[in-house]
């Protein structure tokens, strides 16, 4: 099946100045994430139960994984365990746009979720 991300509903994303649409299966999901460089960024980790796959398609992102910083640009895989502390912390001056997979699935990125995030903080 093909995905026409172009089609699907966006909703804002975790942060002022992203949006997110995203997809969901019974055991995985996918979520396509847009960032502008104006976005704002507060440093707050968070961490889910599920595995985590990050796959840059344009710009650069930098990260905290664990405490470690990392910038993912163009092309670049990122994985986050499950029980990760991880945040997005700041971006390139074009912005980025990055694919999320998740498994088990975050149906709660969702446009229309009603049920609870999934998501932890300290």
């Amino acid at each position: 099946m093909l995905i026409d991300w172009s089609k699907l509903p966006t909703v804002s994303g975790m942060r002022a100045g992203s949006a997110r649409a995203g997809i969901c299966g019974e055991k995985i999901s996918a979520v396509r994430v847009e960032t502008s460089p104006e976005a704002e960024f507060d440093g707050k980790t968070h961490w889910h139960d599920n595995e985590q796959l990050l796959i840059m398609v344009s710009g650069m992102v930098r990260l905290v994984i664990d405490e470690k910083k990392i910038e993912a640009n163009e092309g670049d895989l990122v994985f986050f365990p499950a029980g990760s502390r991880h945040a997005a912390i700041g971006t390139g001056p074009e912005g980025c746009v990055y694919y999320e997979i998740f498994a088990p699935a975050r149906p709660d990125q969702l446009p229309g979720w009603v049920g609870p995030s999934v998501l932890k903080y300290d």
